[in-house]
């Protein structure tokens, strides 16, 4: 049966547009892995990723009617409901008699909703797919009773029924190596803070998240908190390594993991691995300020270790406390400078408009950015995922005002969906975090600690890549609410 899986697009290219081709895009790797499942059960299945390959609404029917599959899948996030919902609907009103397929951390959150606000939705998956989607696929197939297939909403006599919660997959071992050959890789090229060297491409070891208390963060939901922390052996992990070393001459690798930190003694056992076998690879990876120290930095600078990506959130304690990330100041400190200590380059993300946050605790947070060794810094804005705590605090109408009622289209970290009371207006939060992209970046102490970084010319041309990036999407970019 032919499946086509779509990576939606946050907006269709117009008639006649051009497309410069914009780094910051990775394989998606939780969809290969299906890809993967469907292909080793004889399917023909193709992937078309819409946010590097963008398309006309023409030139995606064409695409369709050329490929002409039997199913449509997609995966839905809170920023591309609408857009999903778009192309569902163009689907189904130009080509007669195709299945449409749902799942994604959306659909999940919202089963019932997402099937009563999209009629051309024909099947939605709940929870992880991999073996749902292809006992899915297999029924349509046989034409055999849905209804026993686990993890699916569908409707039947205009009800909305659900088959079942289906048992959580404890050993990811199981499931095949997600393979890559459903991307033309040449178009996967991170941003300029996000590599070393290339060709570059990205990895997942783990699902889940042992600390799961963070109240901003979805890993902290019941939805997620119940399947527990599971993640590849650590010989997996290498042969995923060599497979991407030699099919496709990857010199680096970014784990996406949301803490590849965690898991006991997972990470020195890994490291321990690269080194023996003598794997040369660089890579970077997500970690929490809690889980390092600094014997096991210098493991990971030995084993090819270069970049750490932080969730730093907040220069304020009382904020700290607030988000239940089980960090403080000093942690934030320490781990900067140990990684610094290592030479290992730092990134690090702040929040800004918590709950109870005035303009002077948004000052200092940005004040606290500026003094430590931070080699990029990212400044979001506060947005309550469905299901969080977060979420209910700032719907609460207790903290300030709520604006999620505008659509899920601006949960992108960039639009103000919450307000604190003590901000006047929208467009003062707005801009405090486009001064603190200017103060962060423009500042003489951040050119001077990118000049102690280079040290190859590729160093010096990824650089001039990514003043290029801050200027164009960082320090030029406004917002909206």
């Amino acid at each position: 049966m032919r499946v086509l899986c779509i990576i939606p697009p946050f907006g269709f290219k117009k008639e006649g547009e051009k497309i410069k081709q914009k780094p910051g895009f990775m394989p998606a790797i939780g969809l290969s892995l299906i890809a993967t499942i469907l292909d080793e059960e004889g399917h023909d299945v193709r992937i078309l990723d819409m946010q590097v390959n963008k398309l006309t609404e023409n030139e995606l029917v064409a695409y369709i009617r050329g490929f002409n599959p039997v199913i449509v899948s997609m995966s839905i996030l809170d920023a591309t409901s609408s857009m999903v919902k778009k192309i569902i609907n163009i689907t189904k009103s130009n080509i007669d008699g195709i299945k449409i397929i749902c799942g994604g951390v959306h659909a999940s959150m919202y089963p019932k909703e997402t099937l009563s606000q999209n009629e051309n939705i024909d099947y939605l998956i709940f929870g992880e797919a991999e073996y749902t989607m292809r006992d899915l696929v297999n029924a349509l197939e046989k034409n055999t009773d849905i209804e026993k297939v686990l993890g699916v909403y569908y409707r039947k006599d205009g009800e909305i029924k659900f088959t079942g919660n289906r048992s959580t997959v404890t050993n990811l071992d199981e499931f095949p190596m997600p393979s890559r050959k459903f991307f033309d890789m040449k178009k996967y090229i991170p941003t300029p803070n996000q590599y070393r060297h290339l060709p570059a491409t990205n990895m997942i070891t783990a699902r889940g998240c042992t600390y799961s208390l963070c109240n901003f963060c979805f890993e902290s939901t019941k939805y997620v908190r119940d399947k527990g922390y599971r993640r590849i052996s650590v010989e997996r992990a290498i042969d995923e390594i060599k497979y991407l070393i030699k099919d496709y001459g990857i010199r680096e690798i970014a784990f996406w993991d949301d803490e590849f930190l965690l898991g006991g003694n997972w990470v020195e056992e890994f490291c321990d691995a690269i080194i023996a076998e003598g794997i040369d690879i660089t890579w970077s990876c997500y970690g929490k300020v809690n889980f390092v120290n600094p014997i096991i930095l210098k493991k990971m600078r030995k084993a090819g270790c270069w970049n750490i990506f932080y969730g730093l959130e907040s220069g304020n304690q009382e904020l700290l406390n607030i988000t239940k990330k089980g960090q403080t100041l000093d942690m934030i400190k320490n781990a900067v400078r140990w990684a610094n200590d290592e030479g290992i380059e730092v990134r690090g993300s702040f929040i800004l408009g918590l709950p109870t946050e005035t303009p002077e605790m948004g000052k200092k947070t940005v004040d606290f950015a500026l003094g430590l060794d931070l080699d990029y810094g990212e400044f979001h804005l506060n947005t309550p995922y469905g299901g969080t705590e977060m979420e209910t605090m700032c719907k609460s109408g207790k903290y300030g005002t709520y604006y999620g009622d505008k659509g899920f289209d601006n949960f992108t970290q960039c639009s103000v969906i919450f307000l604190p009371k003590d901000y006047k207006n929208p467009e003062q939060l707005l801009k405090l975090r486009n001064d603190a992209y200017k103060k962060f970046y423009l500042r003489p102490k951040y050119f001077f600690l990118k000049l102690k970084h280079l040290r190859t010319r590729e160093d010096f041309v990824r650089y001039l890549r990514g003043v290029k990036f801050l200027f164009e999407v960082r320090l030029l970019n406004k917002g909206d609410y």
